[in-house]
């Protein structure tokens, strides 16, 4: 899977005793109507079992210059507080920790979770959009983080 680029994203969430954070590698558009997001969790992970207790999310997508706060979040023996200690957060919506700065964050609402092999599936419908600081998007592939480059056609269809 390392040749199929995916975007960056950090979602945040209040677990049960703590506010929370993840970097997330598996964020997709499911549907327009009603706005739906999925992304995925692996069921090893320490973190899977409050996320999916989890009933509202932020998710962040991060811009092209901020691969140092997706390795923040992705780094699995950085603490929570570590993590949320208020340099890259600020209070969010739903008392949820927000990114201080972002391309876009969709703050959503849990509707179902399914299995998917050794991973959770969560689907959330979107409930509101913030738009950040206009960038490129960073994504990852192979192995390394990469900004958007640039566009090859123009898919604009308005006739």
């Amino acid at each position: 899977m390392r040749h199929v680029p995916t975007v960056v994203t950090v979602v945040t969430f209040n677990a049960t005793n703590a506010p929370c954070g993840v970097t997330i590698g598996s964020f997709a558009s499911l549907s327009l109507d009603p706005p739906l997001v999925c992304f995925n969790i692996k069921k090893a992970s320490d973190i899977h079992d409050e996320i999916i207790a989890a009933d509202r999310y932020l998710i962040h997508v991060l811009r092209d210059d901020q691969a140092e706060v997706s390795d923040r979040f992705a780094d699995p023996s950085r603490s929570r507080r570590d993590q949320l200690d208020g340099t890259h957060t600020e209070p969010g919506p739903h008392d949820i920790p927000t990114l201080s700065d972002f391309l876009v964050r969709f703050d959503c609402r849990r509707t179902q979770i399914h299995e998917g092999g050794d991973h959770s599936i969560i689907l959330a419908c979107v409930e509101g959009i913030d738009e950040g600081t206009p960038a490129r998007p960073i994504v990852y592939h192979q192995r390394a983080y990469h900004a958007v480059g640039t566009q090859v056609a123009d898919r604009n269809l308005t006739h």
